[in-house]
């Protein structure tokens, strides 16, 4: 299991398009940072919010950008080695359940790297390391890595993963604003399945409700995975 995440650690990084996503990651954050700081003066008058003010940047660079970079990256995490059949392969040396435990471990490792480098880019301007803004932003970024791991079990075409995964990563979000406003009944019921609803809350401890998914989405892979015939 951990060869599995190591190697889908590695090949993300290897990626050109995981590069592209690293350097806008690293960009941007430095960019809000940079900008921040040309207001410290007015900034300040908000009283010793700056460095929440940074990591706030990253975070909303996060939540906004974030479900589409792990779509693009990881939407065919399983059902590509079902495509290329490498996977009767790995079927032979490691269980199925193993293989996509190491998946998720390996794109949640590479994830969590971004967001840690990132998060000491803008060290020199927050002036220390916000623990509870990088975990938000981790554990918004591990929904989307269940999701997408969820749907590429499911599905069997690298190519509708994709095309289903771009269309979650911009629904998700217009649903979970449009709940903060409306009175629709069936539009809050969904919003309580995003993780929009939870980083809307206000209390910091309801961010930490959105592991609940992940981990859904990663026993319903898990048992689909069973069920497949390769």
């Amino acid at each position: 299991m951990l060869a599995i995440g190591l190697r889908e650690f590695q090949n993300l990084f290897k990626s050109i398009r995981s590069i592209i996503i690293i350097l806008f990651i690293f960009s941007v954050t430095l960019g809000i940072a940079k900008l921040i700081n040309n207001y410290k003066e007015v900034l300040s008058e908000v009283g010793g919010l700056e460095g929440d003010i940074y990591m706030g940047g990253l975070l909303l660079l996060i939540i906004g950008a974030g479900p589409l970079f792990v779509t693009s990256l990881s939407h065919n995490a399983i059902n590509q080695e079902v495509h290329s059949r490498t996977i009767r392969f790995l079927a032979t040396k490691v269980s199925r359940e193993k293989i996509v435990l190491g998946k998720f471990l390996g794109i949640a490792m590479y994830w969590m790297v971004c967001i840690l480098v990132a998060s000491l880019l803008i060290l020199p301007f927050t002036k220390g390391f916000y623990f509870h803004q990088f975990m938000e932003a981790l554990i918004f970024i591990l929904y989307f890595v269940g999701l997408a791991i969820f749907l590429s079990t499911l599905i069997t075409k690298p190519g509708m993963t994709m095309f289903l995964g771009s269309v979650l990563a911009i629904l998700l979000p217009i649903i979970g604003l449009w709940s903060l406003w409306s009175e629709n009944l069936i539009i809050d019921l969904v919003s309580y399945l995003t993780p929009y609803y939870y980083y809307s809350v206000g209390e910091h401890i309801y961010t930490y409700v959105v592991l609940i998914f992940p981990i859904l989405f990663v026993l319903g892979s898990l048992l689909l995975i069973r069920k497949k015939d390769f």
